[in-house]
């Protein structure tokens, strides 16, 4: 339990050469609903050309304030981790410098990871995109009007997952949603994890990552995140460069060789919020119902492919694959295997980790009959950049194609192998197990 002196809430805010921003979220903190003793304020300053301690010390008489330093420019997950290195309470509370707090944010985030009661939790608040009305009226310490709000000011993750399937889809991947702008967790798991991860300097996604960890350290629990509509932030009006977005496609990249799960996978297509929740809870369900089935058992293979990957370098994609003798430089993707330096729990629709031409064949056991229609392609194009060749491999002891809803099921051959023809080189090969569409 806290001390007297100890505050119940530590609020963490990077900041980068943004000064005047600042002293409007800092200024706003001095406005909230809870007591100024109950809580600190830990300002990170990666480097700022101007030092923005001098910001942060005129609200030392109003506010529990600390400035934490770097003298060089680190980057985001650096300077977020060097401010809470600094944080006395037991749950940090991470806002950015440019986003101003309604003046009920820090109760609401205090009062939920008190109900938890010790409990790990993370608390993911809501924030408008203001226009210069808004941002004019904050800087005079004005409330916000409604006026000044409406679906264009609005957040873009609510937006995305406001149809009632998306709300649904929520606890299957909150961690899509985590973004640090206005975000709580308790201390106890930030330091599990390791905070967040400085390899990542470039913008984007360093908070994602972060969450991405949160949620699986603690088993994928869907009640461990919750998104409070009324946890309100409003966020200033800023300059975006627009190099951000080719660093944020560098920094999923890393992701994506970091953590060789599906759920990393989707998110390198170009989606809402929304629809990334949804295509990692229809995955995670694919998986399950792929091997609930018996679907993607080698068993299914034909003798003479089964006798070509011992002594080709392939990728196989199915259940227990990953105990097949297979070839020198041969990977697998092996849901029913535990990962490892041969074998990943991806679904094979980016295959960055492959140089190109590194593969002699691309197997792909049922798994490929649960693809989403777009993501198929995918998987074609990019593996034929990397191997010669793509086995397509269907079990014809499938189930039902309805039964399997809402996994999507590849059932009609005929058609696929159609609309495949006008695309590449499709040969079709029938077997006592399986039919074969062999892709060049």
């Amino acid at each position: 339990m806290p001390t007297m002196d100890q505050p119940r809430l530590s609020v963490v805010i990077p900041a980068h050469n943004n000064g005047a921003a600042l002293d409007t979220t800092l200024a706003s903190l001095t406005r909230q609903t809870l007591p100024p003793a109950e809580f600190e304020v830990i300002v990170g300053d990666d480097g700022s050309a101007v030092p923005l301690t001098t910001v942060a010390q005129r609200f030392a008489d109003r506010l529990r304030i600390d400035c934490v330093r770097s003298e060089a420019n680190r980057g985001r997950s650096a300077n977020r981790n060097a401010a809470a290195a600094r944080a006395r309470a037991d749950t940090l509370l991470f806002l950015d410098a440019d986003t101003v707090a309604h003046p009920t944010l820090l109760a609401r985030h205090r009062a939920h990871h008190d109900a938890l009661d010790g409990r790990p939790g993370v608390l993911l608040g809501q924030r408008y995109d203001l226009d210069w009305a808004g941002a004019d009226a904050l800087r005079r310490g004005e409330p916000i009007g409604a006026e000044m709000l409406d679906a264009e000011r609005g957040d873009p993750r609510l937006e995305d997952i406001s149809h009632p399937q998306r709300i649904r889809d929520f606890p299957s991947a909150p961690w899509v949603l985590g973004l640090t702008h206005n975000a709580s967790v308790d201390r106890k798991s930030f330091l599990r994890v390791g905070g967040f991860d400085e390899t990542m300097v470039k913008w984007g996604f360093e908070d994602l990552e972060f969450f991405y960890r949160i949620f699986h350290l603690h088993g994928a629990r869907p009640d461990l995140f919750e998104l409070d509509v009324e946890a309100l932030s409003y966020h200033l009006p800023h300059f975006r460069k627009t190099s951000n977005g080719l660093a944020s496609m560098d920094n999923m990249k890393y992701l994506l060789r970091k953590h060789l799960r599906y759920d990393v996978e989707v998110l390198y297509s170009i989606n809402t919020f929304g629809r990334h929740l949804g295509r990692i809870r229809l995955y995670g369900q694919a998986i399950d119902a792929y091997r609930r089935e018996g679907l993607g058992r080698p068993a299914a293979l034909p003798a003479a492919l089964r006798a070509e990957l011992a002594t080709r370098a392939a990728l196989v994609v199915g259940n227990g694959v990953s105990t097949m003798d297979l070839g020198p430089d041969s990977q697998t993707f092996d849901h029913d295997a535990p990962p490892g330096p041969t074998n990943s729990h991806l679904l094979g629709t980016v295959l960055q980790q492959f140089k190109a031409g590194a593969l002699d064949l691309i197997v792909n056991i049922d798994l490929w009959r649960c693809f989403l229609p777009e993501d198929l392609p995918a998987f074609l194009t990019r593996g034929l950049l990397k191997a010669d060749r793509i086995e397509l491999v269907a079990t014809h002891a499938a189930p039902d194609q309805r039964a399997m809803l809402p996994v999507p099921l590849v059932a009609d051959l005929d058609y696929l192998t159609d609309m495949l023809h006008q695309h590449f080189d499709v040969t079709v090969g029938v077997h006592d197990t399986a039919t074969v569409l062999t892709i060049r």
